[in-house]
């Protein structure tokens, strides 16, 4: 029983378009929460309040939001009941836990430039400078397919499904950025012309986080180095946080303080 309502849970999970990450997430998080639940065969008698309690025991914010949507998208797809009380009693747990952080690893971004630079693997370099000169997440960056973006005005702008299921954009214009620009229009038009619009544009999120480590970096260095680009461009924190797509400026902040050494020291 328990089995057949995941796997109708995670086909109602693709149908409403979520990236696959997204859903892989949710589908562990609700498993984890109906772990012990007896199951009968009206989704309608499952005690929500027992679920509930299992969210109490959830210490650590992005946890809790995960599985926290999760149990809503559940009752959403078996037309489950969630009275007020119950989405109230929710709120008030959320604000009761706390975020993980994890310590940032200091880097140093003139090392990290000249090691991208260097790559002889065009898609590979195109990929982590997109990172940089955006400030998308690899999730994201790693979805975005031909057919995602589009090229007006000497700007390409790229749609995903951004943190928490929301479609989100991020642009890149020539006045910025030429040689990128110029090297992913290219890119953009060769595969439209032979069709393939439904063709990734960058690497696969796993493959760009295992050669980021080879090559002494993190993925989340490059969207850190993008905040700290874009503050030094803007002098405005509310620019970087809007570009980021940051729920809150002490997010903006923790950034623009992370150990990322901007200065070359040759």
């Amino acid at each position: 029983m328990k089995y057949n309502l995941l796997s109708n849970y995670k086909l109602f999970l693709a149908s409403l378009g979520l990236r696959p990450n997204t859903i892989k997430t949710y589908y562990y998080r609700m498993a984890k929460l109906l772990e012990g639940h007896y199951l009968v065969n009206d989704c309608s008698k499952i005690d929500i309040s027992s679920l509930i309690f299992k969210l109490s025991h959830i210490h650590y914010k992005n946890q809790f939001s995960q599985s926290k949507n999760a149990l809503l998208y559940f009752c959403k797809c078996y037309q489950i009941s969630i009275t007020n009380k119950q989405l109230k009693n929710i709120e008030r747990l959320q604000k009761q836990t706390r975020k993980k952080y994890r310590k940032a690893t200091k880097a140093e971004y003139p090392k990290i430039k000249r090691t991208i630079n260097h790559l002889k693997n065009k898609k590979l370099k195109v990929s982590f400078l997109t990172m940089i000169e955006t400030g998308l997440r690899v999730s994201e960056l790693s979805q975005i397919k031909i057919e995602d973006c589009r090229i007006c005005n000497e700007e390409i702008r790229f749609s995903f499904i951004g943190k928490g299921g929301k479609k989100s954009f991020s642009i890149i214009s020539k006045k910025d950025n030429t040689p990128l620009y110029a090297c992913l229009k290219d890119t953009i038009l060769y595969y439209r012309d032979k069709g393939l619009d439904s063709k990734k544009l960058f690497y696969s999120s796993q493959y760009l986080q295992q050669k980021a480590k080879l090559y002494g970096f993190s993925c989340l260095d490059l969207r850190r180095i993008s905040a700290k680009l874009e503050y030094k461009k803007s002098k405005s924190k509310h620019q970087v946080r809007n570009k980021l797509r940051h729920a809150k400026i002490k997010t903006t902040d923790i950034y623009l303080n992370s150990p990322i050494d901007m200065k070359d020291k040759e």
